[in-house]
């Protein structure tokens, strides 16, 4: 697959030392991209840098920050460290976040409230910290990855959904206001992703999401790569929504077209699932 629209680009990828940001930035350092990425740990960050060399472009530029995205100071400060070692930023790409799966009963005010601060207020500080930079260059991509459960939610998702319902909800507005300065504000939606964050996720998932999703058809887990080159081969065009396949477009595609059809599936798989739990359990008992 050919990438030659990022060629000499200069990329900015928050997340960018594991799972779908890691990805991300080494396809696009097979590009020819230079690419700067930033996360809290600076061994895994100088590692995935080493990476980026090995397979990148001769003169493109490889570099890192250690950055906690929900501190906007840090991320202010960090902006004009990235235009400073890149030279300029054309393509923006909001990736931190991680998940927390849990009934909204069990999960304690600070759950919610930092998933929203690292998952929703990161990307909007990392977005505005670049907006005038976007705004007088009059010109780039600013890509917000949110997830499928930011079209719709089951159980177990309430605190995580709800930070990823945010970022759609910002991004749609946000396109708006910098298409008046010719600047392309997109969203990409990815499946569920085999990454270090899934099985960190999977710990603390209960046991009918599990089931939910182990009965799913939709399920279908992707590969870091896949949802990479998907991502890569959507930002050119002029869609605001991306996927990285069917199954991924199906989800958003059932609910908003059908909403109420798709609530009804979702029910259905809910209560098969518990069903079968029970089952389990009951066999288990005896």
């Amino acid at each position: 697959m050919s990438f030659k629209y990022y060629q000499g680009k200069k990329v900015f990828i928050t997340g960018g030392s594991a799972g779908i940001g890691k990805g991300i930035a080494i396809e696009l350092a097979k590009a020819g991209a230079s690419v700067m990425i930033c996360a809290r740990g600076k061994s895994k960050l100088e590692a995935a840098v080493k990476e980026l060399k090995a397979v990148g472009a001769p003169g493109a530029i490889f570099d890192y920050a250690v950055l906690d995205v929900s501190d906007k100071k840090q991320v202010l400060a960090t902006a004009k460290k990235v235009l400073k070692s890149l030279g300029g930023l054309d393509i923006l790409i909001c990736n931190s976040g991680y998940a927390q799966a849990g009934e909204a009963s069990d999960l304690q005010d600070e759950a919610f409230r930092k998933l929203m601060d690292v998952n929703f207020f990161g990307h909007l500080n990392v977005a505005l910290a670049f907006q005038k930079h976007f705004a007088t260059q009059g010109k780039g991509d600013i890509i917000f990855l949110a997830s499928t459960l930011a079209v719709f939610s089951i159980y177990g998702y309430g605190a995580y959904s709800a930070s990823k319902f945010a970022i759609s909800g910002f991004a749609q507005a946000f396109r708006q206001e910098m298409m008046l300065h010719n600047v392309k504000v997109k969203l990409f939606l990815p499946p569920t992703t085999d990454t270090p964050g899934l099985e960190k996720e999977n710990e603390d998932k209960p046991p009918i999401s599990k089931e939910i999703e182990m009965g799913s058809s939709l399920n279908k887990v992707h590969s870091v790569g896949s949802v990479a080159k998907a991502l890569l081969k959507w930002i050119p065009n002029n869609k605001f929504f991306g996927y990285t396949g069917w199954d991924s477009w199906l989800q958003y595609a059932l609910f908003r077209h059908f909403p109420e059809l798709t609530l009804k599936i979702a029910d259905s798989e809910l209560r098969a699932a518990q069903s079968r739990l029970n089952k389990k359990n009951g066999s288990i008992s005896k």
